[in-house]
């Protein structure tokens, strides 16, 4: 069975960047995001050898949930700009390493994670996406695989999930998963959710009976007062909410599968920015009697460490 492996680019740099210790080149230059999601993939794509591969960022522009609700996401914090900075660079890396990036205006990775996804799917191929992000959960089904990065007791392991391991996990399908993030919400995406649910009572809610939908059709059956109240004077925050938390599987995505197939990452275009990052322990994957006439290079790059 062929298989292609997605990686969300923004959240597992996050991830590295705050799961690393300060790295920097010579000249002062932050690498530990880059190191740390080169170690990530590395490590997936050594347990899964795909034959496809891809990675998706975030656009800077709003997004469609942006036009919904203009308050989406808007108590973010500003990415640290001893990260902001990494971002272009890896991004730069990748594309040298002969790997498909993905950035489309007015989506989210996630969006763009989800629908190629669910149409690798729907070509009978096994799917794995990388990612930090839970809302990912709601698109695993019997072939596609949700692997997060954590940290347990001081060592870096990386949970998987199918369909029946959501349920397993957190009682809900992971269709359902959505709607338990519509009644509670959620801080990080400024998504309002519903006042005064929390997720026990969502996941219950929605276990009993069975949707968002379900339960505004059996509002009469709900005997907690408070609960009851706030859900009928709440009705299109939380649908509103349903929205907000449901990432797009069917969104214009131009992705073309010989450019995500699989190679050797350790190309000439990629030795200079390695020998940039100064990541000796990449740098040996070379020949080095034959990289070194390769270094001239670097003089091309688009960003420059200073």
């Amino acid at each position: 069975m062929d298989k292609i492996v997605l990686l969300d680019g923004h959240s597992i740099l996050n991830r590295a960047f705050f799961g690393m210790p300060e790295l920097t080149n010579s000249k002062g230059f932050h690498t530990n995001a880059i190191y740390g999601f080169m170690n990530i993939m590395m490590r997936i794509l050594e347990e899964e050898r795909p034959g496809y591969l891809a990675v998706a960022f975030d656009d800077r522009t709003p997004t469609f949930r942006h036009t919904i609700y203009q308050d989406y996401k808007a108590t973010r914090k500003p990415m640290a700009a001893e990260l902001r900075e990494q971002v272009p660079v890896m991004m730069e890396l990748l594309e040298a390493m002969n790997v498909c990036v993905l950035v489309k205006p007015g989506l989210e990775a996630d969006d763009i994670l989800g629908t190629i996804a669910v149409s690798a799917e729907a070509k009978g191929m096994a799917v794995s996406i990388i990612s930090g992000d839970k809302d990912l959960l709601q698109i695993a089904s019997s072939l596609v695989k949700i692997r997060i990065p954590k940290t347990k007791g001081g060592r870096a392991v990386i949970e998987d999930y199918y369909a029946d391991d959501v349920e397993k996990a957190y009682q809900v399908t992971p269709k359902q998963f959505i709607d338990v993030k519509a009644l509670m919400g959620d801080p990080s995406d400024n998504i309002p959710g519903v006042p005064k649910i929390g997720i026990k009572t969502a996941t219950e809610l929605v276990v009993r009976f069975g949707s968002l939908k379900g339960i505004y059709e059996n509002l009469d059956d709900i005997t907690k007062a408070a609960v009851k109240e706030s859900l009928s004077e709440n009705k299109e925050l939380a649908f509103l909410s349903q929205e907000l938390a449901t990432i797009a599987t069917s969104a214009e995505v131009e992705f073309d599968y010989q450019k995500a197939k699989h190679g050797s990452l350790f190309t000439d275009s990629a030795l200079p920015i390695l020998k940039k990052l100064e990541f000796s322990h990449y740098l040996d994957k070379y020949n080095t009697t034959a990289a070194v006439a390769k270094t001239e290079v670097a003089e091309q790059l688009t960003f420059d460490f200073g």
